[in-house]
């Protein structure tokens, strides 16, 4: 072994040079590669994020023990309740202009009663003064189920709003299916939605958990206190 010629440090550097050529520009391809991959993600993130989507509805059911679908529809009916059972609304007050409703103008009602159908509510979201975010609800039913041999009794509530979340969304719609399910009532709440903007994309989500909290935790509570 000792008597094989031995590469001298000239020749081992030599080699070095001829070698490092190669791997610094397969090095370079590995690093223009993850670029590429790198813009096609962001671009592909900015895609989704400038694209808005369709119509959507989110819905939500629960079970309130105890309570009658008189009850329930009049407590959820009135909108001053609703800032207690939806942790999104900051509060409600009357409507800030007086519609027309035909040939007739349709005067500013009260918000501390039930609604009835043609009456309006604004609602308030975000974080005013800082981010003041509205909607005005029209109530375009409020009808009671009775009980008959085909059908249990229960009771509709339909709020609709065109305008919808200024920049945000539009033609929003708010219903409660309401039934007696033996002593206990079973309530649906269903949203519509039609997005403007690429951050209602987040809403179905957000949405869901809103109305599942408002439905199965914080309306029960807010019965108790009623």
């Amino acid at each position: 072994l000792l008597s094989q010629p031995q590469p001298n440090i000239s020749q081992l550097a030599a080699l070095n040079n001829r070698r490092t050529p190669q791997s610094k520009i397969q090095s370079q391809q590995r690093k223009e590669q993850a670029i590429m991959n790198l813009f096609g993600l962001v671009s592909l993130l900015l895609s989704c994020s400038t694209q808005v989507v369709g119509a959507f509805t989110v819905s939500s059911t629960s079970t309130i023990k105890g309570r009658s679908t008189a009850e329930l529809q009049t407590f959820l009916a009135t909108p001053t309740n609703w800032p207690s059972i939806v942790a999104s609304s900051f509060g409600v007050e009357e409507a800030d202009t007086t519609p027309t409703m035909g040939n007739r103008k349709v005067k500013v009602n009260a918000i501390d009663r039930p609604l009835k159908k043609g009456e309006r509510v604004k609602e308030i979201f975000g974080l005013p003064p800082l981010l003041p975010l509205d909607v005005t609800w029209t109530c375009q039913q409020n009808v009671v189920t009775k009980p008959s041999k085909k059908q249990v009794g229960g009771g509709c509530l339909e709020f609709f709003s065109a305008d919808g979340l200024g920049g945000i969304a539009k033609n929003c719609r708010m219903k409660f299916d309401i039934s007696a399910a033996g002593d206990d009532t079973k309530v649906e709440m269903t949203v519509e939605i039609e997005p403007v903007n690429p951050i209602a994309n987040l809403a179905p989500l957000v949405l869901k958990l809103d109305n599942d909290l408002a439905l199965k935790v914080l309306l029960p509570l807010a019965l108790k206190k009623a």
